[in-house]
């Protein structure tokens, strides 16, 4: 089969005597010596002298020498790989340069006939899906044909096409913490639903989507809910299990048995997994050829619509700027959506839907906070460790046994949770009386959990999705910031040590903030802005004094008028922070109503009554 794609590729040469050099791209270079004794058959079938020894060799960086010879003999070919560019050096010297194609059906067909072997449809097709590495394990020259095919039929090619057509787990009604995700979900069963009942045309489904997010996010089992709540079977591919089949043609080849596989299954989602790994086209180091390849195969799979036609193709990756940005246009994988680690009401569902228990408040507590950060493959983790401690007790498994399995939680002392709770008031005062947003909620934890940097509560705020960032709004921000601190400094006169130190503390928060608007925005005292990155605005703090003066100011002045503001709402500071010690939590509209209950009457003397004299 390699002699036909050769005399294929140079038909134009094919005759006898014929002279000429020629450069012959083949997809990989692994294929070099079964090429090489295939051209060597060829050359030889146009040359009618015995004693005729051809050039053949490879277009590498030792090429200069056999150039040489080249120039010295009737007939040479050259073969060069997918990564080796052709210089202008190349086309000089070539009379022709042109790329091998795969073998054909046709070739195929020819081979078996050319060694007596009965041509069955069978056999062609594993000729055509076989790597060139296997075809030259069994085509041994010891070895009869017929026998080597035998051994092909006998031990063939492990498949790298997973199909699940039944999918296990959860549907997208089960799911939680998805999103947008979800309600796109569940508008492509509708329309999967339509299109098999003949109501709208394939044109009409929304056939790719590209999601992305952390490792263990859920990206896969979000694919099995897809295909469970569709009804529809699910064929996994990923690109590294694409490549372990070999070369750049036997990854195609696996890629390509992916997608059919899936038409064959149609309608049947195609999830395609690790993206990103295809790189981009415009990336400029050694394997640039290789990935030039591959993106152009999968977009060509993309772009058919033929082989697209009832297939909803899945893609995930976790790092989307690394995908060329052909992939993702519309038409391909034209709906994007980001996967994020679950928030605490999502970890809750999740844990319920592994678990089925219901925990109570003090569990639930130590589960928000212990999990924080935690993915859904987290959270079955943790379910199924605390299921073997129960049956390794011999106890029926419940709430306690999940606890058991976090880190440990040491309860917060009573004045050390007070501080917490005065604290995340102040920030909620002072962000309902700024107008700061919406306030959502605040919280506190009775419990420390180690590695989770000292968080014990936090104000949520929810901030318009437009909004003009003027100076006075950067303030704002500011005093919000400072307003735990400031709630502490009123109520014991000092603050402790964890509103500075980490990135995300307080003071830290401020102090970039400040920064930036004297010396990044244009905001300060000057017009002139520096470079706005992080670790040039801090270089320029740290070599400039008067900048560092400035951004002391912003933050003092800030600083006192957030505390004037909770010395005025101090009777709502104590209620919030008393409330907090309770329940733990307070929702925005809770807050807003203490502090508008707690509101002193201003009155005006205009109004008083006058004093009647007797």
């Amino acid at each position: 089969m390699a002699y036909c794609t050769i005399a294929a590729a140079l038909r134009s040469r094919n005759r006898k005597n014929s002279k000429f050099i020629a450069i012959l791209r083949i997809q990989d270079d692994c294929y070099l010596p079964i090429y090489s004794q295939a051209a060597e058959v060829f050359l030889m079938g146009l040359w009618e002298e015995r004693d005729y020894n051809p050039c053949i060799s490879a277009w590498d960086e030792k090429r200069h020498r056999d150039q040489v010879v080249a120039l010295n003999k009737d007939q040479a070919i050259f073969f060069a790989g997918p990564d080796r560019e052709l210089d202008t050096e190349a086309w000089l010297l070539a009379d022709v340069v042109v790329s091998v194609a795969p073998p054909t059906r046709r070739q195929a067909e020819a081979a078996l006939r050319r060694f007596g072997i009965p041509v069955s449809e069978r056999d062609v097709e594993i000729l055509l899906s076989e790597t060139w590495s296997r075809l030259h394990q069994a085509f041994q020259t010891r070895r009869q044909p017929i026998s080597a095919m035998e051994r092909l039929r006998q031990y063939p090619r492990a498949s790298t096409i997973a199909i699940n057509e039944d999918p296990e787990g959860p549907s997208l009604d089960e799911m939680h913490g998805f999103g947008p995700l979800l309600e796109w979900g569940r508008d492509l069963a509708i329309d999967l639903a339509d299109y098999k009942a003949g109501r709208i045309q394939w044109e009409e489904v929304d056939s790719g989507v590209l999601i992305f997010g952390p490792p263990g996010s859920g990206k896969t089992m979000f694919a099995g809910a897809l295909a469970k709540t569709c009804g529809v079977p699910l064929i996994y591919g990923s690109v590294s299990a694409w490549q372990m089949a070999g070369s750049l043609d036997d990854h195609l080849k696996a890629m390509r048995a992916s997608f059919d596989e899936a038409k064959a299954q149609a309608p049947a989602i195609l999830f395609v997994d690790e993206v990103d790994t295809f790189g981009d086209r415009s990336a400029t180091d050694r394997n640039r050829g290789y990935m030039r390849g591959l993106i152009a195969g999968f977009l060509e799979l993309l772009d058919g619509f033929n082989r697209r036609k009832g297939v909803i193709v899945v893609s995930a990756c976790n790092n989307p700027d690394h995908l060329d940005p052909a992939i993702r246009r519309p038409g391909r994988l034209g709906q994007h959506f980001e996967v994020t680690l679950p928030d605490e009401n999502a970890r809750h569902s999740i844990l319920k839907y592994h678990s089925g228990i219901d925990l109570d408040p003090n569990q639930a507590e130590q589960v928000t906070l212990a999990t924080e950060g935690y993915s859904g493959a987290d959270i079955g983790q943790l379910v199924r460790f605390a299921k073997r401690s129960a049956r390794r007790r011999r106890e029926d498994f419940a709430g306690a046994h999940i606890v058991g399995e976090l880190p440990p939680a040491p309860e917060l002392p009573a004045d050390y949770l007070r501080s917490v709770a005065v604290h995340e008031a102040g920030h909620a005062i002072v962000a309902v009386e700024l107008g700061f947003g919406e306030l959502v909620s605040v919280k506190i934890a009775s419990y420390a959990i180690p590695g989770n940097g000292n968080q014990v509560g936090g104000a949520i705020y929810a901030m318009p999705r437009h909004m003009r960032r003027t100076r006075a709004a950067y303030l704002d921000d500011i005093a919000v910031t400072l307003g735990g601190i400031a709630a502490e400094t009123v109520v014991f006169e000092a603050f402790f040590d964890g509103a500075a130190g980490s990135h995300n503390a307080d003071l830290n928060t401020v102090t970039r903030t400040a920064t930036l608007l004297e010396a990044g925005l244009g905001m300060g005292h000057t017009l002139m802005v520096a470079d706005n990155a992080a670790n040039r605005l801090e270089a320029l703090r740290a070599n400039d004094p008067d900048l560092r003066k400035r951004v002391h100011d912003v933050i003092a002045n800030e600083f006192e008028r957030a505390k004037d503001i909770v010395r005025s709402r101090r009777a709502a500071l104590d209620e919030i922070a008393g409330r907090l010690i309770e329940a733990k939590s307070l929702s925005g509209d809770e807050v807003r109503e203490i502090v508008e209950r707690r509101r002193r009457p201003t009155v005006s003397l205009a109004k008083l009554p006058r004093s009647m004299g007797t």
